[in-house]
């Protein structure tokens, strides 16, 4: 483990002993919301992906994540510095790390999803070009419908047949407006999201909704694509779906601009981000 030369940092595997460390530095994050002490665990087992710290002086300082997701793409997240070690210049090294050696290992580009508009400036800096401008809309559960169909994976050439020239599609630039990890738009997305039972079409396929890996107990969509009256038909069958679920709420991604926009008014969905920059990022490698 050698210190960079730069500044006198270090770069190691995250432990299980680094727990309280990483939560003690996390406290501050998102008023004290902060995922990252709840995936720990998770992140620390998990053999496929690097979960790093950050040391100066034997004293972590830092985590950032990286992990494979999809051929030739990789997920970056979890980057967090010490409210003690910000504006050294710490992020920088960690973030120029984790790109070097994800080009030696022959990936063909990073991915992250962000909103924080420090981060942003870090990213832009390094080359990461924005993909999607993600706006955020949302509704509450509603009681008495019928939810929308789960297709087969079976389905999925017919399904992006009938959906690729949807209105708005294209402000997607190809990838879900996915925060946890952002995949290329296209059939075999729409069979893998079918096989883990997170596809949802309206009737005849020429509307559907790619859900995602939600943050909380509420249903969150990735991207939709359709338009008119079926479209406003999945919109408000997602709604029934949630109540069904128990869970309170749907919020559905689509990109600044997306032609949805009055659907999704007139389906009882509220725009919940009008401030915030949050938006899926890409550097080629």
């Amino acid at each position: 483990m050698e210190p960079t030369k730069e500044i006198d940092l270090a770069l190691r595997p995250v432990r299980p002993t680094d727990r309280d460390r990483v939560e003690e530095m996390t406290r501050d994050v998102w008023e004290g919301r902060d995922y990252v002490p709840q995936v720990f665990d998770r992140w620390v087992s998990d053999a496929g992906s690097s979960f790093q710290a950050a040391e100066v002086e034997g004293v972590v300082v830092g985590v950032q994540r990286v992990r494979p997701y999809a051929p030739g793409l990789l997920w970056y997240e979890g980057l967090r510095v010490a409210s003690t070690h910000r504006r050294r210049g710490i992020a920088s090294v960690m973030l120029t790390s984790a790109i070097a050696a994800a080009r030696e290992q022959g990936f063909g580009e990073m991915r992250l999803g962000t909103a924080n508009a420090d981060a942003i400036s870090l990213f832009e800096k390094a080359g990461f070009k924005r993909l999607v401008d993600i706006r955020w809309w949302r509704a509450t559960r509603v009681e008495g419908g019928e939810p929308a169909r789960i297709p087969d994976p079976s389905e999925s050439e017919r399904l992006w047949s009938a959906i690729s020239n949807s209105p708005g599609l294209e402000l997607y630039s190809g990838v879900a407006a996915d925060m946890t990890g952002a995949h290329n738009l296209g059939a075999a997305e729409l069979a893998r999201l079918a096989g883990l039972g997170m596809l949802r079409a309206a009737p005849g396929g020429r509307a559907i909704a790619g859900l995602r890996r939600s943050w909380s107990e509420n249903m969150s969509v990735a991207f939709i694509a359709g338009r008119g009256g079926v479209l406003r038909d999945l919109l408000f069958a997602l709604r029934y779906e949630a109540d069904a679920d128990g869970a309170d709420h749907v919020t559905i991604a689509v990109p600044r601009g997306h032609p949805a926009a009055d659907d999704l008014s007139a389906c009882g969905y509220d725009f919940v981000n009008a401030d915030d920059k949050a938006g899926v990022y890409g550097l080629k490698l």
